[in-house]
């Protein structure tokens, strides 16, 4: 099934990472790395399942040890690039009320010399949600830095 694009804002992030597109790639797609980056140094990766495949479905529960909320995350794999493209979609529930609706996230890969550029780019949002999806991975981005 091919990923449609629904009217809404858009979040763009850049980010070169100093490791091989292979490490970085590695990192998106498989759970043991995802747990170790995922949502910053404040929040504790409760649980993931991750299956990287068309199709494949995505879990995570995210607990903020400053406010003690619980967010939970799910969407499907519509395509996966191996080292070059991953879109999925993307749900955000949490036991306080919460309930975004879907919406669709594409990261690219690029290595260069060594390096690898990656573009997330994530579509359909709520246009009351830019600024806050805006620093979520910007926060992400800067926790994964340590890793790859």
């Amino acid at each position: 099934m091919a990923a449609t694009a629904a009217p809404g804002a858009t979040v763009v992030v850049r980010r070169t990472f100093k490791a091989p597109v292979a490490k970085v790639f590695r990192a998106w797609s498989d759970p043991a790395m995802a747990t170790r980056w995922s949502w910053g140094p404040e929040f504790d990766t409760v649980s993931i399942d991750l299956s990287c495949q068309a199709g494949g479905v995505w879990r995570q529960h995210i607990h903020d040890r400053t406010t003690g909320e619980n967010w939970y995350f799910d969407g499907v794999f519509q395509e996966v690039v191996p080292n070059r493209k991953l879109v999925h979609t993307f749900h955000f529930t949490s036991d306080r009320g919460h309930d975004e609706p879907p919406s669709l996230v594409t990261i690219e890969f690029t290595e260069r010399g060594g390096d690898t550029d990656v573009v997330l780019t994530h579509t359909q949002l709520l246009e009351a949600k830019v600024k806050e999806t805006n620093e979520g991975w910007v926060a992400i981005f800067d926790a994964m830095d340590g890793l790859v």
